[in-house]
């Protein structure tokens, strides 16, 4: 047990405490140390205006290429697999899964789906309009039946985007089919214009096979000659 008279403090002794107390509270602030802080929070701040990005998402893009800092080149293109990817896992990857597989007994598998890759009696048109407007009713993929909804997406895909993403399924997964042009889409989606219902496989068979002609290829741009550069006379 401590001893109380060890522990006591004398009435002279807790005065001169507390006026230690006060005089250190009225001492002012060095000004020295207030010069360090605004400093280091300056420094601070110059450093988040720097290399934030202004705080943009698209700066932590992985997908997204960005030229080097100081290089004075414009930055490269985008990957259009990594962006048809993306729209894939975007709109479609829940249902379908990232590796292609479906959900066994609810959502059909893509990877070596005859309906992808345009075998047997399906054709390129019929996976456009799927996508277009949507599958109800039973299916039959790889020899398993399903049943089920698929969402329309016509009405929040563009042509080139519904392109992009039925080419990449087309060559993911061990899949090897020709691309889907976005002029195909856009055909199909004349052909179709007005249809509210989903599609039935059914109805499908009913429609002759069409194929999807090879994208087109827009040609390089022309060089165009230095004007300001005189021609020499021999």
């Amino acid at each position: 047990m401590s001893d109380p008279q060890r522990d006591s403090t004398s009435p002279q002794e807790a005065i001169d405490l507390v006026e230690l107390h006060a005089s250190a509270a009225r001492e002012p602030v060095k000004l020295w140390l207030v010069g360090v802080i605004m400093g280091v929070m300056f420094v601070g701040g110059m450093f988040l205006w720097a290399n934030s990005g202004g705080f943009s998402a698209s700066v932590y893009d992985p997908a997204r290429s960005v030229a080097g800092k100081g290089s004075g080149s414009p930055a490269p293109p985008p990957d259009p697999r990594m962006m048809s990817r993306r729209l894939y896992m975007q709109n479609c990857g829940a249902c379908h899964q990232p590796n292609g597989m479906g959900i066994p007994g609810t959502y059909p598998p893509l990877a070596g789906s005859e309906w992808v890759l345009g075998q047997e009696w399906h054709g390129d048109n019929h996976l456009v309009r799927v996508v277009l407007h949507g599958l109800q009713g039973p299916i039959t993929v790889e020899g398993r039946d399903f049943n089920n909804v698929m969402t329309p997406w016509g009405g929040v895909l563009k042509d080139e985007q519904i392109a992009a993403i039925l080419t990449y399924i087309r060559s993911e997964w061990g899949n090897s089919a020709p691309p889907i042009s976005k002029e195909f889409v856009a055909m199909i989606r004349e052909e179709t214009r007005g249809r509210q219902a989903a599609w039935t496989q059914k109805e499908l068979q009913e429609i002759p096979r069409q194929v999807s002609p090879p994208p087109v290829v827009e040609p390089a741009p022309t060089p165009v000659a230095n004007l300001d550069q005189t021609p020499r006379v021999p």
